[in-house]
């Protein structure tokens, strides 16, 4: 396991590399933050990234949100290991699903109507029918709503990646991000 004093005392390339598994498939976000050390908490490590993804351009956040796999996606192995966890514990690596189907079709729905996937935080859900009716209702929202939502979802993945990296034992803070 990884310490906020590797963090903190490591090189810039060391660093980045042990941030960008929190921050899904965005190398520029964890360089940022890795130039906003020294942490002196996971909490200032949250923080930093959720200020971050505050600061993104709309283009910016469309490019991070585009980056993200869908749920249950066709080739699971493609997704960062920390997305294959997430997903595999309510089993979307999984392509005998009994919700590939669903999902697939919900997929296709959510990117035509909003231009990205979305984006859940998989660790506030207990169970698929959770997942669904969330993404079921947020196929009725505006895309500017999904836009500010799919950027709370990542800085809460983040913040959860953050923990069980550097502290589990710390409690959960989701970062602000508006």
């Amino acid at each position: 396991m990884a310490s906020l004093h590797d963090l903190n005392t490591g090189d810039v390339n060391s660093v980045v590399r042990l941030l960008e598994p929190l921050i899904e498939r965005a190398p520029y976000i964890a360089a940022k933050v890795a130039d906003k050390r020294p942490f002196l908490s996971c909490e200032d490590l949250i923080e930093a990234i959720g200020h971050e993804l505050h600061h993104l351009d709309l283009e910016q956040k469309i490019a991070l949100f585009q980056a993200h796999p869908e749920l249950a996606p066709d080739n699971p192995l493609t997704m960062t290991k920390a997305s294959q966890g997430e997903q595999g514990r309510l089993g979307l690596t999984d392509e005998t699903s009994s919700f590939k189907q669903q999902l697939d079709t919900l997929n296709a729905q959510y990117t035509k109507t909003h231009g990205f996937p979305f984006i859940t935080a998989l660790v506030r859900h207990q169970n698929m029918e959770s997942v669904l009716q969330e993404f079921k209702a947020r196929l009725q929202e505006t895309t500017e709503a999904e836009t500010r939502r799919a950027l709370i979802e990542i800085a809460t993945v983040s913040s959860e990646r953050v923990r069980r990296t550097f502290d589990a034992s710390i409690p959960s803070k989701s970062p602000k991000v508006e």
